[in-house]
């Protein structure tokens, strides 16, 4: 059985100290790129399992996760919204054809299933929605068949069964997998049906797995996905064979003769479970803990199997096979061998198809299917004939009406079925084979076992097979070495027919303990411990006691059906004709009907021992005296009821002796027989009319018991159906319940958060619906419009209000009847102003439920605007006040200067500056110079700023720039330079064309002119939108700036960056000026060396 959780805990904890760790040896392992993929199965009572497991997922796993659960087709899934809480990994809804990534969660959408190939994922409709939906079933399946060993299941909370089936698929593979702790589980249905497969790996709470999930990726054989025996060639040679020894031991099972490969996978399998790296520590570890020894026997006898498995396969059986044995029926029985019949799913899925034929064939010939395994818990389950409701999708739905009935979860097998199969534990390596076999069954245990042993069960197999029998063996398989004793019915599905009329009698009994031929095989050299040979010798002497020294014996149970036989019991107990039934009193000789029936009743009202009087019993023609004894029998530590029923014969010495005491004590004797057998007759007169009534009774009570429980059936089945299809919406609409729970939980935060801050926000707002009515304020809003708590749902026109001049009822209805916002300022009757703005309430659906209105207190804001407007004006009358006088200053200044000029003109061409006055001369000359250009300069700037009042008009970009090309087209031929226009993104803007193309001009001949010595100017002009300006970038190759040092000064006036050359430094305060003062902007981004990118941002209207 699989570890529990507390299990977990101490063995991870012992393996970290006694049996090594997988982080000792991290550098040894090698990247592979190939991905972990982890199936996450949930239903109902999931989402928070689902949560406390990705609270635990490290940000990079290197996993993959596929969420799959039981989702209603009619809703939305708020799954990524609320898991996006508990990981910051990615979160992608599946799509179809989409790649599986690493650290990515997939969640499914409803109304389809999922499915994997190759890597990548698929999705297909749901179909039915009345049909039961098992997707956690069908993707476990694709995903164990796309990844093999890097499959991982896990299981969480959920009604019914689904995942059931899937990890068998999974372990089947040599995947692992995971449960959650029933104890921890909302609904635990789910988790103890994937527990009862006895595959389970780990069980353990949710937030436990992500660890353990991790700690098993990380092991080399799952890195790799090779045999570890490969890369430790220092392990002993008989390690393996130790490990086998001792499952021996422990188990009574040898896997000596099992191929190596499967055993070795299976073992290295349970290694990574354990999180132990070499066999050595491992064959430790099994000495250590011996409960570990039962579960690397479990995986290696992992008996996947399912109803109809291989469909066609069948088909082709009952076709061809089952129709003839049916047809060709006589008097005998018809007898067939499952051999490896692991949980019955196969015999079961024969006895039905056989018991058809009977139906068809109209023909009820006695039927023996003997089912052996040598796993005794296979054995068991098969016995009991319970499997989950998951078989729903494995067996036809009129088999399933007919031959199972629906308990809760599960579906029974019926008895009319189970009465057809006799299980057994059976080791067909060892034990002797049943005989007279009409059909035998071997599916898929060749394939795990080496050709000797191979050919010892095949030779088996048709020694036990009547002349003209059938074979049927997986589609892996075929007879090897015996394929001369067989011929083919069918190739493709492995149905062969017994050709010889002989059977092979020479079998070779190979002795499991010696040596194989096969390398590292061998077993240990020490014999088996002496216990172990003298339990079977023990056993054989008890075996030989009950054969030939205990008189003829049957063991039955509570049900009166027989359990065990010893002695010679075939004289008293034959088995019927007809249908095969194991009850006592339909197998016992008529003469001791009556008898044998008494001595039960007495045992099981008394609860005693009871011993018959003498019966005379006849065997042909001699007649013998016996006795019945019957005893119960309870079985230890158990319940259950038994009772051990004894023919024992008398010998002639035995009998009671004839007494002769003359005539009167023979005619005594005679009267007194008479008597007796007056009495008796009377006796029995009385009680067969009283039977006869009781019959009668019985008869019409039967009638309406039989018409009463064909509509019970009939309503049965609508039940059924109905329950099925109930239990599916419930576990969708509790997904959904879950999820809604926590939108709730955020829906409460949110009107909470809402609430406080209608309640502390300064802001006066009004909430209105459709029809005016209020639905929420805050409380600011009750300064201008009287209300109180309890006018929620009522008109606001009714309430007075104190705004001066403005409708609050006409706004709302503007805004309603032209869906469009609405923004002013309002006065109150006490000359406060408030800044109104309306809006439409729009919901997520994009419809109009009202008006929302808000109202902001510009009191203050008012005030300081009146401040800032008298404060503009104040400095527009000072800005004209310094332009009036900078021009009358320049103008004045100008005529001295150009008196001054002429006067030193005049000087220097008189010669009148002595030589010891000519520095002094040309100094003063150059400083009149620079006062004239200046004064020049500042009469340009005066003249520009004059006409920064021009009108705005609509330019086509491409024509103003051609018009500056050819101003400037000197320029560009003298300097080589190369100028690429691209106006496409954005053609008009609105500006006067007189500065526009002043700006132009100015930054292109700056392009040109401060271009770096030796190279050819490379100018390109674009344009583009952006935030609702039209942007003009001008951008060169030239010598560039350092803007971290000029930056500041970069648009002053009189700034000059570049001696060398000619120029005034106004250009680019005169371009910003112009740019700002008609709502623009101006940008500039330069490096040294490398040029200069100016962005011009102009209204485009």
């Amino acid at each position: 059985m699989p570890h529990t959780s507390n299990e977990s805990n101490q063995t991870s904890h012992k393996t970290e100290n006694n049996h090594g760790q997988i982080e000792t040896k991290k550098s040894t392992l090698k990247k592979n790129a190939t991905l972990n993929i982890v199936c996450i199965g949930a239903s109902a009572g999931g989402l928070e399992a689902i949560n406390a497991f990705f609270d635990k997922v490290p940000h990079n796993p290197g996993l993959s996760f596929v969420l799959v659960q039981h989702l209603s087709p009619d809703y939305k899934s708020m799954m990524p919204e609320l898991l996006a809480k508990h990981t910051k990994i990615k979160i992608a809804k599946v799509t179809n054809d989409m790649a599986v990534e690493k650290n990515c969660i997939y969640t499914l959408p409803p109304d389809n299933n999922i499915f994997i190939n190759n890597g990548r994922l698929y999705l297909e409709a749901r179909g039915n929605p009345k049909s039961l939906n098992l997707p956690i079933n069908n993707f476990l399946k694709s995903l164990a068949e796309d990844q093999k060993e890097r499959a991982i299941g896990v299981i969480l909370s959920g009604t019914g069964s689904d995942g059931t089936l899937g990890i068998e698929s999974v372990k089947e593979n040599g995947g692992m997998v995971m449960v959650q702790d029933p104890n921890t589980a909302a609904f635990d249905n789910m988790p103890k049906s994937a527990i009862a497969t006895g595959l389970v790996d780990f069980i353990m709470e949710p937030s436990r797995m992500p660890d353990a999930i991790i700690k098993y990726v990380k092991h080399p054989y799952i890195q790799e996905l090779k045999y570890l025996s490969a890369d430790h060639e220092s392990e002993k040679g008989d390690i393996l064979n130790q490990i086998l020894t001792l499952l021996h031991q422990k188990t009574r099972l040898d896997f000596r003769l099992y191929k190596k490969a499967t055993v070795i996978r299976r073992i290295e399998r349970r290694m990574s479970i354990r999180n132990i790296l070499s066999k050595e520590l491992y064959l430790k570890y099994l000495n250590d803990y011996p409960e570990e020894i039962d579960l690397l026997g479990n995986d290696i006898l992992i008996g996947v199997t399912g109803f109809f498995r291989d469909n066609k396969a069948f088909e082709e059986l009952d076709k061809n096979v089952l129709y003839n044995l049916v047809k060709d029926v006589n008097d005998k029985d018809i007898r067939i061998w499952v051999v490896g019949c692991s949980t019955g799913q196969e015999v079961y899925s024969l006895a039905m198809l056989i018991k058809e034929q009977f139906h068809k064939q109209l023909k009820t010939p006695a039927i023996k299917i003997f089912a052996t395994d040598i796993d005794q818990r296979a054995i068991d389950k098969a016995s009991k004939g319970v499997y989950p409701e998951t078989v729903i999708e494995e067996i036809p739905k009129n088999l399933l009406l007919k031959y199972f009935t629906k308990v809760n979860d599960t579906y029974h097998v019926k008895k009319e079925l189970r009465q057809m199969v006799i299980f057994a534990r059976h080791d067909i390596s060892k034990d002797p084979p049943f005989n007279n076999i009409d059909l035998a069954c071997c599916r898929n245990l060749l394939i795990y076992i080496e050709p000797p042993l191979q050919e010892k069960i095949l030779t088996y197999i048709h020694f036990s097979l009547n002349a003209n029998s059938y074979l049927f063996l997986g589609s892996s398989e075929t007879p090897g070495m015996l394929s001369n004793a067989f011929e083919e019915v069918s190739k493709k599905y492995k149905i062969y027919k017994n050709c010889m009329t002989t059977r092979i009698i020479d079998v070779h009994r190979l002795n499991p303990f010696e040596k194989s031929k096969k390398p590292n095989l061998e077993p240990s050299k020490s014999p088996l411990p002496r216990t172990f040979n003298e339990s079977k010798i023990v056993s054989n002497f008890k075996d030989a006691l009950l054969e030939d020294m205990v008189p003829p014996t049957v063991f039955i149970n509570e049900n009166l059906d027989v359990v065990h036989v010893a002695g010679e019991i075939d004289r008293y107990i034959k088995l019927p004709k007809k249908q095969l039934t194991l009850n006592v009193l339909k197998m016992v000789d008529e003469q001791i009907y009556v008898s044998t029936s008494n001595a039960i009743s007495k045992v099981k009202s008394h609860k005693k021992k009871f011993t018959s009087p003498i019966i005379e019993f006849n065997v042909g023609d001699e007649k013998r005296a016996i006795k019945i004894i019957a005893k119960p029998y309870v079985e230890p530590n158990s319940k259950n009821n038994y009772i051990i029923i004894c023919f024992q014969e008398l010998l002639e010495g035995n009998t009671a002796p004839q007494v002769s005491t003359g005539k009167h004590a023979k005619t005594d004797l005679s009267k007194e027989k008479d008597a007796h057998i007056r009495r008796l007759e009377e006796e029995l007169k009385e009680t067969k009319e009283y039977l006869q009534s009781t019959i009668e009774e019985l008869e019409t009570s039967n009638e309406e018991l039989q018409a009463t429980n064909e509509e019970l059936m009939a309503a049965n089945e609508e039940l059924q159906s109905s329950n099925e299809e109930l239990q599916s919406v419930n576990e969708e609409l509790y997904t959904v319940n879950n999820e809604f729970e926590n939108k709730l939980i955020e829906m409460t935060e949110l009107n909470d958060d809402l609430k406080n801050f209608l309640q502390s926000t300064q802001i006066a707002t009004l909430f209105l619906d459709n029809d005016l009515n209020i639905k929420r304020f805050t409380n600011a809003i009750t300064e201008l419009v009287k209300l109180n708590n309890s006018d929620i749902g009522r008109f606001v026109g009714d309430f007075s209000n104190d705004f001066d001049g403005f409708n609050l009822v006409e706004a709302a209805n503007d805004i309603l009847n032209n869906f469009t916002a609405k923004e002013e300022e309002v006065v109150t009757k006490n000359g406060e102003v408030y800044l109104m703005q309306a809006i439409p309430y729009v919901t997520s659906k994009k419809e109009i439920k009202g008006v929302v209105f808000t109202f902001v207190d510009v009191n203050e804001l008012k005030k300081i605007e009146n401040q800032l407007t008298h404060k503009a004006q104040e400095l527009e009358r000072s800005n004209i006040e310094l332009e009036q006088f900078a021009y009358l200053a320049s103008h004045d200044l100008k005529a001295p200067i150009t008196n001054l000029d002429s006067l030193i003109n005049i000087l220097e061409e008189e010669e009148c500056v002595t030589k010891n006055g000519v520095d002094v001369f040309m100094k003063l000359k150059n400083a009149v110079a620079r006062m004239k250009k200046t004064i020049s300069t500042l009469n340009e700037v005066i003249a520009v700023k004059k006409n920064l009042n021009l009108p705005k008009e609509e330019i086509v970009l491409e024509d103003m720039l051609k018009e500056v090309l050819q101003d400037i087209e000197e320029d560009i031929k003298a300097n080589h330079a190369q100028v690429k226009v691209n106006t496409s993104a954005c053609t008009k803007v609105n500006f006067p064309s007189v500065h526009l193309h002043n700006i132009l001009q100015n930054l292109l001949t700056n392009a040109i002119k401060y271009s770096k010595s030796g190279v050819n100017p490379a100018i390109e002009v674009s344009s583009n939108t952006e935030d609702g300006f039209c942007c003009i970038t001008v951008s060169d190759n030239g010598r560039g700036l350092d803007l971290n040092h000029y930056g500041k000064k970069l648009f002053g006036l009189f700034q000059r960056f570049h001696l060398d050359v000619e120029g005034k430094g106004i250009g680019l305060h005169i371009t910003k000026s112009i740019i700002e003062k008609y709502g623009g902007r101006i940008e500039a981004t330069s490096e040294e060396g490398k040029g200069t990118d100016f962005k011009i941002y102009l209204n485009k209207k």
